[in-house]
Protein backbone atom coordinates (compact mmCIF):
# COMPACT_ATOMS: atom_id res chain seq x y z
CA UNK A 1 0.00 0.00 0.00
CA UNK A 2 1.75 3.38 -0.66
CA UNK A 3 0.97 6.67 1.26
CA UNK A 4 -1.40 7.72 -1.44
CA UNK A 5 -3.78 5.16 -0.20
CA UNK A 6 -3.31 5.35 3.16
CA UNK A 7 -6.15 8.09 5.08
CA UNK A 8 -3.67 10.34 5.56
CA UNK A 9 -2.96 10.42 1.82
CA UNK A 10 -6.66 10.17 0.96
CA UNK A 11 -6.89 13.29 3.14
CA UNK A 12 -4.24 15.10 1.85
CA UNK A 13 -5.15 14.53 -1.55
CA UNK A 14 -8.67 15.90 -0.79
CA UNK A 15 -6.74 19.03 0.39
CA UNK A 16 -4.94 19.58 -2.63
CA UNK A 17 -8.30 19.17 -4.45
CA UNK A 18 -10.23 21.66 -2.56
CA UNK A 19 -7.27 24.07 -2.39
CA UNK A 20 -7.32 23.84 -6.14
CA UNK A 21 -10.58 24.35 -6.24
CA UNK A 22 -10.57 27.74 -4.40
CA UNK A 23 -7.94 29.18 -5.87
CA UNK A 24 -9.58 28.38 -9.51
CA UNK A 25 -13.34 30.03 -8.42
CA UNK A 26 -10.59 32.94 -7.42
CA UNK A 27 -8.33 33.50 -10.00
CA UNK A 28 -9.48 31.08 -12.84
CA UNK A 29 -7.00 28.60 -14.44
CA UNK A 30 -3.80 30.48 -14.20
CA UNK A 31 -4.08 31.12 -10.24
CA UNK A 32 -3.63 26.76 -10.20
CA UNK A 33 -0.03 26.67 -10.18
CA UNK A 34 1.60 23.96 -7.75
CA UNK A 35 3.67 26.34 -4.96
CA UNK A 36 -0.15 27.99 -4.59
CA UNK A 37 -2.06 24.78 -4.00
CA UNK A 38 0.40 23.85 -1.75
CA UNK A 39 0.55 26.96 0.16
CA UNK A 40 -3.07 27.13 0.42
CA UNK A 41 -3.53 23.67 1.52
CA UNK A 42 -0.85 24.11 4.04
CA UNK A 43 1.13 20.61 2.41
CA UNK A 44 4.89 20.21 1.33
CA UNK A 45 5.32 21.87 -2.15
CA UNK A 46 6.21 18.15 -3.50
CA UNK A 47 2.88 16.93 -2.04
CA UNK A 48 1.21 18.23 -5.31
CA UNK A 49 3.24 16.40 -8.15
CA UNK A 50 3.66 13.12 -5.47
CA UNK A 51 -0.27 13.06 -5.60
CA UNK A 52 -1.02 14.18 -8.96
CA UNK A 53 0.49 13.11 -12.26
CA UNK A 54 0.52 16.42 -13.20
CA UNK A 55 -0.82 20.00 -12.57
CA UNK A 56 -3.18 19.17 -15.34
CA UNK A 57 -4.26 16.27 -13.72
CA UNK A 58 -4.94 18.70 -10.26
CA UNK A 59 -6.63 21.19 -12.41
CA UNK A 60 -9.15 18.41 -14.16
CA UNK A 61 -9.99 16.94 -10.64
CA UNK A 62 -10.59 20.17 -8.88
CA UNK A 63 -12.45 21.21 -11.83
CA UNK A 64 -14.53 18.29 -11.35
CA UNK A 65 -14.94 18.56 -7.91
CA UNK A 66 -16.65 22.27 -8.75
CA UNK A 67 -18.70 21.28 -11.08
CA UNK A 68 -19.80 18.17 -8.77
CA UNK A 69 -20.85 20.87 -6.06
CA UNK A 70 -22.65 22.70 -9.37
CA UNK A 71 -24.91 20.32 -10.04
CA UNK A 72 -25.79 19.05 -6.67
CA UNK A 73 -26.71 22.87 -6.06
CA UNK A 74 -28.96 22.72 -9.28
CA UNK A 75 -30.38 19.35 -9.06
CA UNK A 76 -31.68 20.30 -5.19
CA UNK A 77 -32.87 23.33 -6.80
CA UNK A 78 -34.73 21.60 -9.34
CA UNK A 79 -35.87 19.25 -6.60
CA UNK A 80 -37.31 21.73 -4.37
CA UNK A 81 -39.82 23.34 -6.90
CA UNK A 82 -43.10 22.48 -6.53
CA UNK A 83 -45.01 21.14 -9.27
CA UNK A 84 -47.86 23.24 -10.56
CA UNK A 85 -48.69 24.98 -14.45
CA UNK A 86 -46.82 27.75 -15.15
CA UNK A 87 -47.41 30.32 -17.37
CA UNK A 88 -44.51 31.89 -19.31
CA UNK A 89 -43.26 34.00 -17.11
CA UNK A 90 -43.03 31.92 -13.84
CA UNK A 91 -41.44 28.70 -16.02
CA UNK A 92 -39.05 31.59 -17.44
CA UNK A 93 -38.32 32.48 -13.56
CA UNK A 94 -38.58 28.65 -12.55
CA UNK A 95 -35.57 27.55 -14.93
CA UNK A 96 -33.66 30.80 -14.00
CA UNK A 97 -33.55 30.00 -10.54
CA UNK A 98 -32.78 26.81 -10.74
CA UNK A 99 -29.96 27.24 -13.45
CA UNK A 100 -28.13 30.26 -11.78
CA UNK A 101 -29.70 30.09 -8.32
CA UNK A 102 -27.84 32.26 -5.91
CA UNK A 103 -24.48 31.61 -7.38
CA UNK A 104 -21.51 34.10 -6.95
CA UNK A 105 -19.66 35.70 -10.12
CA UNK A 106 -17.20 33.61 -9.05
CA UNK A 107 -18.76 30.52 -9.44
CA UNK A 108 -20.72 31.08 -12.73
CA UNK A 109 -16.98 32.75 -14.17
CA UNK A 110 -15.37 29.70 -13.46
CA UNK A 111 -18.21 27.27 -14.62
CA UNK A 112 -17.81 29.12 -18.26
CA UNK A 113 -14.00 29.13 -18.13
CA UNK A 114 -14.14 25.08 -17.59
CA UNK A 115 -16.48 24.89 -20.72
CA UNK A 116 -13.89 27.17 -22.79
CA UNK A 117 -11.06 24.98 -21.84
CA UNK A 118 -12.43 21.60 -22.37
CA UNK A 119 -11.51 22.43 -25.93
CA UNK A 120 -7.39 22.56 -24.63
CA UNK A 121 -7.80 20.17 -21.86
CA UNK A 122 -9.12 16.76 -22.91
CA UNK A 123 -9.67 15.71 -19.16
CA UNK A 124 -12.16 18.53 -18.47
CA UNK A 125 -14.72 17.32 -21.45
CA UNK A 126 -15.82 14.54 -19.46
CA UNK A 127 -16.66 16.76 -16.23
CA UNK A 128 -18.51 19.57 -18.40
CA UNK A 129 -20.41 16.54 -20.44
CA UNK A 130 -21.59 15.07 -17.31
CA UNK A 131 -22.27 18.45 -16.15
CA UNK A 132 -24.33 19.24 -19.26
CA UNK A 133 -26.19 15.82 -18.97
CA UNK A 134 -27.19 16.78 -15.07
CA UNK A 135 -28.44 20.07 -16.09
CA UNK A 136 -30.27 18.92 -18.86
CA UNK A 137 -32.19 16.15 -16.99
CA UNK A 138 -33.14 18.98 -14.44
CA UNK A 139 -34.57 21.04 -17.52
CA UNK A 140 -36.89 18.35 -18.41
CA UNK A 141 -37.96 18.03 -14.41
CA UNK A 142 -38.67 21.83 -14.22
CA UNK A 143 -40.67 22.03 -17.57
CA UNK A 144 -42.50 18.34 -16.32
CA UNK A 145 -43.35 19.97 -12.94
CA UNK A 146 -44.07 23.32 -15.10
CA UNK A 147 -46.76 21.51 -17.26
CA UNK A 148 -44.45 21.64 -20.31
CA UNK A 149 -43.13 19.77 -22.68
CA UNK A 150 -39.80 19.78 -24.40
CA UNK A 151 -37.46 17.49 -26.48
CA UNK A 152 -33.85 16.96 -26.20
CA UNK A 153 -33.01 19.29 -29.14
CA UNK A 154 -35.56 22.11 -27.37
CA UNK A 155 -33.19 21.42 -24.29
CA UNK A 156 -30.51 22.02 -26.14
CA UNK A 157 -31.26 24.84 -27.44
CA UNK A 158 -32.68 26.51 -23.97
CA UNK A 159 -29.27 25.46 -22.52
CA UNK A 160 -27.64 26.87 -24.80
CA UNK A 161 -29.44 30.95 -24.50
CA UNK A 162 -29.21 30.63 -20.94
CA UNK A 163 -25.48 29.82 -21.47
CA UNK A 164 -25.00 32.81 -23.85
CA UNK A 165 -27.61 35.12 -21.20
CA UNK A 166 -25.04 34.20 -18.76
CA UNK A 167 -22.06 34.83 -20.20
CA UNK A 168 -23.44 38.54 -21.42
CA UNK A 169 -24.04 39.25 -18.33
CA UNK A 170 -20.64 38.72 -16.64
CA UNK A 171 -19.07 40.60 -18.97
CA UNK A 172 -21.63 43.84 -18.08
CA UNK A 173 -22.05 45.91 -15.20
CA UNK A 174 -25.54 46.46 -13.16
CA UNK A 175 -26.98 42.74 -15.17
CA UNK A 176 -27.73 40.14 -12.77
CA UNK A 177 -27.02 36.58 -14.54
CA UNK A 178 -30.58 35.50 -13.12
CA UNK A 179 -32.39 37.99 -14.50
CA UNK A 180 -30.39 37.60 -18.11
CA UNK A 181 -31.59 34.50 -18.09
CA UNK A 182 -35.34 34.93 -16.91
CA UNK A 183 -35.54 37.46 -20.14
CA UNK A 184 -34.13 35.74 -22.29
CA UNK A 185 -36.10 32.88 -21.86
CA UNK A 186 -39.81 34.58 -21.51
CA UNK A 187 -38.72 35.52 -25.34
CA UNK A 188 -38.81 31.54 -26.48
CA UNK A 189 -40.06 29.57 -24.08
CA UNK A 190 -43.67 28.77 -25.14
CA UNK A 191 -41.96 28.11 -28.16
CA UNK A 192 -39.22 25.73 -27.25
CA UNK A 193 -41.56 24.15 -24.03
CA UNK A 194 -44.78 24.33 -24.95
CA UNK A 195 -47.50 23.56 -22.43
CA UNK A 196 -47.97 19.94 -22.63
Amino acid sequence: MTSAATPKGARRRSRLIEAAGELLLEGGFDAVRHRAVAERAQLPLASTTYYFASLDDLMAEAAASLCSHDAEAVTERCNALPRRRRGKTATSTALAEVVVGDDTIQQLSARYEMIALSARYPMLREVVSDRWQTLSMCHLDVLAKSGRVADPAHIAQLIGIEDGAIVGALGQNGVRPIDAVRDALFEVIDVLAPRA
